[in-house]
């Protein structure tokens, strides 16, 4: 499932054999094969360079690297492919995060699409990955690294990727029991600065994740790129991280250059408020994911339903599930498929911009819930113990 969830995400709405486009960094993992579309690959190293830089690799056959048709390094990406507004799309899986001037990589993209066209990218999400343990990267982060048009990592991206490196399993991030205080990081402060001293003395282009993100703080940093007038893209689509996924999948879509900033920021958040969105904001006492099942015709059954993750305890959380764009007729909502005790302090329905809050007293809850009692305003709820299936049902929205 994850890799067809994640090729099916990244191409949504793209017509493959009539169109045009290119895929950033596909090594030997393309998301689009040339027998599938006119598509043209991009990396920062020629082919032949690949093979060298890869020679070593023990689970990579340097014979499969996918053929580099432009190099994107000291150049721009519209120098490299030798023009602007000639593709339909742009493909980049587990690219961005390595990219060392976000601001100006996103607008150099945008300079080779057409009107309308794709970007769709791959973002892992920090909460599942061995980034755990780093700051999430800010905009005063990203403005600077646009302001000196940096082309190689940072002495402070390599050091702050290595010495924060903290191996993580996916699957137990996504589980009830994780504990963020047992990571261990496993690089050597002192090692990690002869790294930095090297590649600062040599000009050694060190390969680091620049940027760190959640899918929320991703977004926000869109949205500030965009209020500073250097973002050319409205959100096309959004598919989150599934269980046991530890990336988000980002459809950009390319607006009209002729527009002004303001109105190419009123597209951009207008088009983050675009669907419907149910927004739980609950603490509870451990870590857990929380499901929703929406009824659209088949009643409540697995093809139609949706996880998030709640994941600090004790912790005042929003868990937002976006919905599709079907009629809903009733919603399921089972905060945890284990034993819980919560306090839901909101419910709420975001529908194209217009919020609606979902009255706690309407919730109607499953027979797996020992109390469920709305004190001061705060619905408290405890299921019974042993618990695997507590829920509440919300007639309608």
């Amino acid at each position: 499932m994850p890799f067809t969830y994640h090729r099916k995400s990244l191409t949504n709405g793209i017509d493959l054999a009539t169109s045009t486009g290119i895929e950033i960094g596909p090594l030997v993992n393309p998301m689009i094969r040339p027998d599938e579309s006119n598509v043209h690959y991009v990396d920062r190293a020629t082919t032949q360079e690949l093979k060298k830089w890869y020679a070593n690799e023990p689970h990579l056959n340097v014979d499969d690297i996918m053929p580099i048709s432009y190099v994107w390094g000291d150049q721009s990406l519209a120098q490299a492919t030798g023009g602007t507004e000639q593709f339909d799309y742009c493909i980049a899986s587990h690219v961005i995060e390595h990219i060392p001037d976000l601001i100006s990589w996103l607008s150099e993209i945008s300079s080779v699409l057409k009107q309308g066209g794709i970007a769709s990218f791959a973002v892992p999400d920090k909460r599942y990955t061995f980034d755990y343990l780093r700051n999430e990267t800010t905009l005063s982060d990203l403005v600077e690294n646009y302001l000196v048009k940096r082309r190689k990592p940072s002495t402070k991206q390599i050091y702050d990727h290595f010495t924060n490196f903290a191996e993580l399993d996916v699957m137990h991030a996504w589980s009830q029991d994780f504990d963020p205080s047992l990571l261990v990081r496993e690089n050597s402060k002192s090692s990690i600065l002869g790294v930095c001293k090297d590649a600062l003395q040599n000009d050694k282009y060190i390969d680091s994740h620049c940027s760190v993100f959640t899918s929320e703080s991703f977004f926000n940093l869109l949205d500030g790129i965009c209020e500073l007038g250097l973002l050319d893209f409205k959100v096309r689509k959004v598919f989150p991280a599934k269980r046991g996924m530890f990336e988000f999948f980002v459809q950009l879509e390319k607006l009209d250059s002729s527009l002004s900033q303001e109105a190419k920021l009123q597209a951009f958040r207008d088009s983050r408020l675009k669907g419907t969105y149910f927004d739980v904001e609950m603490v509870a006492n451990s870590a857990c994911v929380a499901k929703v099942y929406y009824d659209i015709g088949n009643s409540f059954c697995e093809q139609d339903s949706i996880e998030s993750h709640y994941q600090l305890a004790n912790q005042t959380q929003t868990v937002r599930f976006q919905l599709p764009d079907n009629d809903i007729s009733a919603i399921r909502f089972d905060p945890s498929n284990h034993e819980l005790s919560l306090k839901i302090n909101r419910i709420s329905v975001c529908h194209n911009g217009e919020q609606k809050d979902v009255a706690l007293g309407s919730l109607q809850p499953g027979d797996q819930l020992a109390e469920s009692k709305i004190i001061d305003g705060v619905l408290k709820a405890k299921t019974k113990p042993n618990a695997k299936d507590p829920y509440f049902v919300i007639p309608t929205i």
